[in-house]
């Protein structure tokens, strides 16, 4: 009796652990003009963002300049970071292919990828995951 409530009590808390909602700590730029943070809505399924990556973009003073939904889903490996110089987010996703933005006017536009910052997303990724 014993084995069976702890192992009732194992798949409840490891169930519990996948139906949170996910928010990352906040990633200075290197030029220290922004801030960013993600986060995944696991918990609301009718929501139109359910399971997005989103992207929080905040200015030096830690005010909230705009988001961006990444298009990419919560259900495949995905990294997000800075380049080394600038003021450039590098999204590695294994389920829509990495992108990148610069922040141009408080906005994120969205950039070319290039060698380099695909090469900047995989490092992300080692970073995450590995």
């Amino acid at each position: 009796m014993k084995n069976y409530v702890a192992l009732i009590i194992s798949i409840l808390t490891l169930t519990s652990c996948f139906k949170r909602n996910y928010e990352s700590e906040l990633i200075k730029s290197p030029t220290g003009n922004f801030e960013i943070k993600t986060t995944v809505n696991r918990t609301d399924k009718n929501a139109d963002n359910y399971a997005d990556v989103i992207i929080h973009i905040f200015d030096i003073k830690s005010n909230k300049v705009t988001q961006l939904n990444t298009g990419v889903g919560d259900f495949s490996k995905w990294s997000v970071g800075w380049t080394k110089i600038g003021d450039t987010i590098v999204l590695q996703s294994s389920d829509i292919g990495n992108k990148a933005w610069i922040i141009s006017n408080n906005k994120p536009i969205e950039i070319k990828m290039t060698d380099n910052l695909n090469n900047r997303a995989e490092f992300l990724k080692s970073e995450k995951y590995d």
